[in-house]
């Protein structure tokens, strides 16, 4: 009867903390506040993971002075339909009514946000959603927490970006033209 009871034990363990995995997110998805993320375009490739999308968001863009390996928070607001950055540091904000915020490491004058930055989808579905990222359409519906955490709750595509137009290039001289080598006689 004692090899049944450890048996038992053992096995209750081992599902308890398979569920342990899962409830932190369920309890943020359930309870954290809904934002709008618009996202960059990223280069993924791994073959032993499925489909998924890597994400790499506007909020995390362009943070030249970030010098150390601390973590950073992002402080974000509402603006129209998305979040964007207010501010950002290394010691935790104070959030004023309506922020929210992201935690994220620092890489290469960027923040990356690891809790959100990949997000697996049905087979055959991924090619499309890169497709959207990289036309700067995919947002991302997350859930945020006190703790500056977040899950991804779910993915959309957003209205077309019109492209900038492109100018001509005025009074850029013309290359003199490429001269053809003259064929040498055989012998």
């Amino acid at each position: 009867m004692t090899r049944r009871i450890a048996f038992l034990i053992g096995l209750l363990i081992e599902v308890i903390a398979i569920f342990t995995l899962f409830i932190p997110s369920e309890i943020l998805l359930a309870n954290g506040t809904l934002i709008t993320l618009k996202t960059v375009p990223v280069d993924p490739r791994d073959i032993f993971r499925g489909d998924y999308v890597a994400l790499d968001y506007e909020v995390g863009q362009g943070l030249t002075d970030i010098t150390d390996t601390k973590p950073v928070y992002v402080v974000l607001e509402k603006k129209d339909d998305t979040y964007e950055r207010v501010s950002y540091s290394s010691n935790k904000p104070i959030l004023q009514p309506g922020q929210v915020c992201l935690i994220g490491r620092p890489q290469y004058q960027r923040v990356e946000f690891p809790d959100i930055s990949q997000y697996f989808v049905s087979e055959g579905t991924g090619h499309e959603l890169e497709q959207a990222r990289n036309g700067h359409r995919l947002l991302i519906d997350a859930r945020v927490n006190s703790n500056c955490r977040a899950v991804i709750q779910g993915l959309r595509i957003g209205p077309e970006v019109p492209l900038p137009a492109i100018q001509p290039f005025e009074n850029m001289p013309v290359p003199p033209p490429i001269e053809q080598p003259k064929p040498v006689p055989v012998k």
